[in-house]
């Protein structure tokens, strides 16, 4: 066997390995409570199915009770064969396996787009190229831990998204071996992308969910805002508790588990990397939940604070009115906290302290 061959069979496993390990990382977070008794009636249409890894809820009040689902099906299964790692002849893929993508797609390209928009408003904290940082550490209970002999610095010469240099007709990497991964922030823009389609459709009035991830519109059949499930602090213990978001107009999206940590220097600690510098962090947020009028936009900054630490958040949070937060932190040495927007106060079906 010559040696580009051989060279190509060693990186399509290895890109496979990569694929199997990022199925592994993502489906291991928690997530918030969902809606999932809804039924069908007169005027209300609810159907389910899978994407993306997980599970899809829509439920919209049509007084033709037209069901949509194939279109959907549909308009995910396109999305997918454009950005999704886990469909292994996706553009995406095609990106990964190569340095270059001649004529992407405009969903692809949009995609795209709307990653360097996050990445520049959040300074680097959510980089879909990380994918390499992930490969090499573990977290569990007792620590984060590196391979044995692991130089972080090698890995993370392999992370930076403005290494893909894009225009309408072609897709380049500069860096050879980036391996692009938008599973972060996919499922906000699915969720926006369905969301106009049942709008040009004349849908007023919807819930569309996908795993974690709520875009909501209108009211539902009581005339009521739709309700969200999510968890919260209910005690600074950190006992969970289970509530309901009331939502107007709005996508909300979870990020982290505060009971999944670990404790360093006096400090609970999440399991989060920071793509900016290879290392996880040590600040002590440990979920944090985004509402924002786009779907897109709430799913990659749940992603981003996480990151960026529960101050950072908070000072977002005065800064962008268009955005509400609720976090769940700690400091050294003291006791769990709970941050909420004031102006979230009035939708929470429990008290804010």
């Amino acid at each position: 066997m010559n040696p580009n061959g051989r060279k190509n069979i060693i990186y399509s496993l290895v890109l496979f390995a990569l694929v199997l390990g990022v199925y592994a990382w993502r489906t291991r977070e928690g997530k918030s409570p969902q809606n999932t008794e809804e039924k069908s009636a007169p005027g209300k249409v609810v159907f389910s199915g899978k994407t993306m890894g997980t599970d899809y809820q829509i439920t919209y009040l049509d007084q033709k009770n037209r069901n949509f689902q194939s279109s959907v099906d549909s308009l995910l299964k396109a999305f997918n064969l454009a950005v999704s790692v886990y469909e292994p002849t996706s553009e995406i893929n095609r990106l990964n396996f190569r340095d270059t993508l001649v004529s992407p797609s405009g969903t692809l390209l949009d995609v795209l787009k709307e990653a360097n928009r996050i990445f520049d408003l959040t300074a680097g904290a959510i980089d879909p190229t990380q994918q390499p940082i992930e490969k090499i550490w573990t977290f569990s209970p007792s620590g984060a831990r590196l391979q044995d002999s692991t130089d972080v610095r090698i890995f993370h010469s392999l992370v930076g998204l403005k290494k893909v240099i894009l225009s309408d007709t072609l897709i380049r990497k500069s860096t050879t071996g980036l391996f692009l991964d938008f599973s972060r922030s996919a499922k906000g823009y699915a969720l926006d992308l369905i969301g106009g389609f049942l709008e040009e459709k004349g849908i007023k009035n919807y819930l569309v969910q996908i795993g974690s991830e709520n875009l909501a519109k209108g009211t539902n059949e009581k005339e009521e805002l739709w309700k969200i499930g999510l968890y919260y602090m209910a005690d600074s213990l950190g006992t969970k508790g289970e509530g309901v978001l009331a939502v107007q107009d709005k996508a909300v999206s979870s990020a982290g588990n505060f009971e999944q940590f670990y404790s360093k220097d006096s400090v609970r600690v999440s399991y989060t990397l920071d793509p900016r510098t290879g290392f996880p962090v040590s600040h002590g947020l440990l979920g944090a939940t985004v509402i924002s009028p786009d779907a897109k936009t709430a799913d990659a900054m749940a992603d981003a604070v996480m990151v960026l630490g529960w101050r950072e958040a908070i000072r977002i949070d005065s800064l962008r009115t268009e955005l509400q937060m609720m976090l769940i932190y700690n400091e050294k040495g003291g006791k769990m906290k709970q941050y909420i927007s004031p102006e979230l106060g009035r939708f929470l079906s429990f008290p804010v302290n």
